[in-house]
Order: C-alpha cells, then sequence, then structure tokens
C-alpha cells in the first residue's frame, strides 16, 4: 500500500473495532442493570455512611494499584498487536511484577490507614476492596493479552462472568443480613472465581510457554512508566476530589456524590467500549497504515459526540427518575442535582475517552499527560472553594465538586482536541457536534413535558434523538463501516443520499 493510497486491511480494520464494540454494548445490557441493582442495594442495606466507605475505598485504592499495574495494560495490549509472538513472555513478566507490587500494597495498606486515623469502617473497606483489586489485577492482564489479540468480544463474554458471579454472592450476603464486611468479602471470592476464567481464556490463546524474562520485565518498567504517569494523573482527580469533599463536607455528601458518580459511570460506559476496542487496533495501524489510523479515530469522534450528547441531554432530563428509582429519595434525593449538573461532565468525558487512546497508540501519551494534568490543577485550585460555597449555598457540597470536575474536563478535551496528530481533526466532527446539538434540543422539547412520565418520556426522547440525526443525514457509510459487516448491511437503510 502506498501513502495515501487505499488499503484492503481499512474495512477490516472497522469491522474488527465494530465487532469488539458491539460485543461490549451487548455485554452492558446484562451488566448494566445487574450494576444497577447490586449498587441500589448496598447503599439501601448499608446506608450513606457505609456506602461512602466503600466510594472512597475504591478511589483511593484506585491510585495506589495504578502502580501495581504500571501502565501495562496499554503497553503489552499495542506490543502483543503489533508482534503477537511476543504475548508469553510479557504476559509472565508482567504476572511476576504485578504479584510483587500487589503484595507491597497489601502489607502497607492497614497500618497505613491507622496512622491516618480513619475509623473501623473505612479501615475495613480499605483492606477487603485492597484484595479485590489485586485479584482484579491479575485478571486484567489477562484481559490486557486477550485485548492484544484484538478479541475484545471475549473480554465482554468475561465481564458478563463476573458481573453475574459477584452480584449473586453479594445479594446473597445482604439478603442473609450481612453488612460492610459481608458483602466485600463475597466481592473478594467473585473477583478469584472471574481470575480462574480469564487465565483459561489465555490458555485458549495458546501463546506458548510463560516464561518471565528480566529484559521484559525492564521493558515493561521502562515503557509503561510513561503510561502510569498518564493513570496516576487521572486517577488523582477523583481521589482529590473525595479527600476534598469528605474534609469539607457532611460523610453523607460523599455517599450522595458517590452514587451520582455510580449513575454517571454507567451512563459513560458506550465511550469506555469504544475505548476499549479502539486501542490495540489503532496501535498496529499508527504503524502499519497511517491513513486508516485517521480515518478510525475520526469515526471514533464522531460515534461518541452522537453517544455523549444522548446520554447527557438524558442525564440532565431525567437525573431525579434515575436517583429515585435506584437509591430512593429518602435517603439520596440530593443526588439528583449532583446527577443533573454532572450532565456536562458526561458530555466531555465521551470525547476525551477517544482522544486518550488515540494519543496513546500515536506515542503521544506525554502530551496527553500534560493535558491532564490541568484536571488536577483545576480540582486544587476550585474544590476548597466551591464545596464550602455548595455546601452553604444548597447544602450539597457534592455541586461543588461536579462544577470543578466539569471545568477541568472542558479545560483537558480542548487541549486534547489541540494535540491530536495533524489529518485527524476535521470539519466532519464540527458537523457532526452541530448536528448533535440540533437533535438534542429537540430531545428536550419532547421530554420537558413529559419527564413526569418517564416510561413514555425516555423512549420518545430517544425516538426522537435519532429520527433528527436521520432527517439532518448524519448517518453515513463512513459510520457504519465502524460496525461488523452483517449489521453494517442491515442498517444500510438509516442512510439518506
Amino acid at each position: 500500500m502506498t501513502a495515501g493510497g487505499p488499503s484492503a486491511d481499512q474495512p477490516h480494520a472497522g469491522h474488527i473495532v465494530g465487532r469488539g464494540m458491539l460485543a461490549l454494548v451487548f455485554s452492558q445490557f446484562i451488566t448494566t442493570p445487574i450494576s444497577i441493582v447490586v449498587n441500589a442495594l448496598l447503599a439501601r442495606k448499608l446506608g450513606a455512611s457505609d456506602f461512602g466507605a466503600i466510594y472512597f475505598a475504591i478511589t483511593a485504592l484506585g491510585v495506589w494499584y495504578l502502580f501495581v499495574e504500571w501502565g501495562a495494560h496499554a503497553l503489552v495490549a499495542a506490543a502483543i498487536a503489533r508482534d503477537r509472538r511476543a504475548a508469553a513472555q510479557f504476559f509472565a513478566s508482567g504476572m511476576v511484577l504485578r504479584l510483587g507490587l500487589a503484595g507491597v500494597v497489601l502489607i502497607v495498606v492497614p497500618p497505613l490507614s491507622r496512622w491516618m486515623g480513619y475509623g473501623d469502617e473505612v479501615r475495613l473497606a480499605l483492606w477487603l476492596v485492597g484484595m479485590k483489586f489485586a485479584l482484579q489485577s491479575l485478571g486484567a492482564l489477562c484481559l490486557t493479552v486477550v485485548r492484544g489479540f484484538e478479541k475484545v468480544h471475549w473480554q465482554a463474554g468475561t465481564t458478563v462472568f463476573a458481573n453475574v458471579v459477584e452480584a449473586a454472592l453479594v445479594i446473597t450476603a445482604l439478603l442473609r443480613g450481612g453488612g460492610l464486611r459481608e458483602a466485600l468479602i463475597a466481592q473478594v471470592v467473585a473477583a478469584a472465581i472471574a481470575l480462574a476464567v480469564q487465565f483459561w481464556l489465555v490458555l485458549r490463546l495458546d501463546i506458548g510457554a510463560w516464561r518471565p524474562a528480566w529484559g521484559t520485565m525492564r521493558a515493561i518498567l521502562a515503557g509503561g512508566f510513561s503510561f502510569l504517569i498518564l493513570d496516576v494523573v487521572v486517577r488523582l482527580q477523583p481521589f482529590i476530589d473525595a479527600t476534598f469533599l469528605s474534609r469539607l463536607a457532611p460523610p453523607e455528601v460523599l455517599g450522595w456524590y458517590g452514587a451520582a458518580s455510580r449513575i454517571s459511570g454507567v451512563l459513560i460506559f458506550p465511550a469506555l467500549t469504544l475505548n476499549l476496542a479502539l486501542f490495540p487496533t489503532l496501535a498496529r495501524l499508527w504503524v502499519a497504515d497511517r491513513p486508516m489510523y485517521n480515518k478510525i479515530v475520526r469515526l471514533g469522534l464522531r460515534t461518541v459526540a452522537i453517544l455523549g450528547v444522548l446520554a447527557a441531554t438524558g442525564t440532565a432530563l431525567f437525573a431525579p427518575v434515575a436517583v429515585g428509582l435506584i437509591y430512593g429519595n429518602e435517603a439520596y434525593a440530593p443526588a439528583a442535582s449532583i446527577l443533573s449538573v454532572m450532565s456536562v461532565f458526561i458530555l466531555l468525558v465521551y470525547g476525551s475517552i477517544v482522544i486518550g487512546p488515540s494519543m496513546a497508540a500515536a506515542g503521544l501519551q506525554w502530551w496527553w499527560c500534560a493535558a491532564q494534568s490541568l484536571c488536577l490543577l483545576v480540582s486544587v485550585v476550585l474544590d476548597p472553594l466551591l464545596i464550602p460555597w455548595a455546601q452553604r449555598t444548597f447544602g450539597n457540597g457534592g455541586l461543588g465538586v461536579t462544577i470543578s470536575i466539569a471545568a477541568a474536563e472542558i479545560a483537558m478535551v480542548s487541549s486534547g482536541l489541540w494535540i491530536l496528530p495533524r489529518g485527524v481533526v476535521d470539519r466532519t466532527l464540527g458537523r457532526t457536534c452541530l448536528r448533535c446539538l440540533i437533535a438534542a434540543a429537540a430531545m428536550a422539547a419532547i421530554g420537558l413535558p413529559l419527564r413526569d412520565i418517564p416510561i413514555l418520556a425516555i423512549p420518545a426522547c430517544v425516538v426522537v434523538y435519532v429520527a433528527v440525526l436521520w432527517l439532518v443525514r448524519e448517518v453515513d457509510s463512513d459510520l457504519l463501516t465502524l460496525m461488523p459487516p452483517t449489521l453494517s448491511r442491515r442498517l444500510r437503510w438509516l442512510q439518506r443520499n
């Protein structure tokens, strides 16, 4: 293939991404309602204080376990996507490193949490969540190898299995009268079962003998460092936000913010599916087919613009409905206000979730790290100001954090779009965004008067949004290439020539 010429790999690359994304989306249809039920049951049975302890433990340990993983997910997936013969050595070496680093974290956390003066509930949550994260980190390395082989649909199936097992064990523990300890132990057991299945998937790939090598370990530590710094920057923001919130607002406010964050995490999942499906393919295309890399990134950005505007508009319209249905208004009604304001953040996260892997595949992770660092700066400056203000004004300091993270995301996404390689961003993205805003306005016009009847309003809003995008000719042949071939052929009727 000559530079700029046609490539036989073009439709193939799009369909690989589409297959993985579709599998992950289908898995979401199973895992999302299960996760909602489990989180709702946890919140109702444990109360806002214990639920906040779990949220704090997850947020805090998320930063610690970045050092356990050492940026290897992106590095190993990209290395295997480019040369699958290296899979066995990267897997074995990565596993040795991860076991050692996870052991250090599990030894250090208990005395450190006592020294910092955390209460019994938070210390318990930190210890058990740490054990769960250790098992999940080993499983994540297995799935990184699977992603390197561009078999994201395998990962989707494993995600469903792990989610179902965890739900069954946690619900059983809670219904039998268990509390915080029993619920978290159930999650640890579920993570161990999922790890066994993830090891089996690696065995299915037949990658050869698992022999760790010092040279490969050094390569992971050296090559993964930039990804580690990027991951630390990304994970530090929610840690900073949670820390400020825990110090500057009552304990229940952290529970409200945690509840809203859990719902926003579900809403962001469609973009995460594209992220997971995109990266190994983009890493391969950056080396093998640069024009196709540009095309796939553009299609990814257009896709998240369509999905992000839909998710953000729906969040702004129906946040009270979601919070009341999942957590109940008696204890969590203020979370609805947080979630409504969070709609701006959700929209921007959709864009950043595609910009990040696109830049990492092109070796620009240090530049993306600099853009992400703007979020930390904004949080450190605005959180101490906005949390007390929101607590005094609205009785809900979580609104201050939400405004802060939205401002941070605006700075980061703007910087990321500017840093992307030349030739990626063109007029098609601006055109798509404009058309999506028109569709969102039509969606709001239908949703606002029907908001008190969500069973009618929500499907009506989705239909109107899709119909307007069809009328303005947003769905084209390029967009359909980002789907499996069978589905792409069946959806050709959506195109308007």
